[in-house]
């Protein structure tokens, strides 16, 4: 997971995986154009406010033990 004021198209990280595109936050997290307005609009409407951060990293913790159960049937399913 991880947090960045920049798009999707310019991750921070490439080829990270499904589960960071799940749970990262980026500026265009909806795959749209901001509406403008004040700085801290912007930020809310990007989801990068305060709250918003915690409500992910928060997320991002308790589904650990079924983050960590998927990753683990993707590897068995390996071979």
């Amino acid at each position: 997971m991880f947090i960045t004021g920049g798009t999707r198209r310019m991750w921070p990280l490439r080829n990270v995986g499904a589960q960071a595109d799940a749970y990262s936050l980026t500026a265009d997290w909806h795959d749209q154009w901001l509406t403008g307005g004040l700085e801290g609009d912007v930020i809310a409407e990007a989801h990068l406010d305060p709250d918003s951060v915690f409500s992910a990293v928060k997320r991002f913790a308790d589904e650990r033990p079924s983050r960590l159960a998927r990753e683990r049937q993707e590897l068995e399913s390996l071979g």
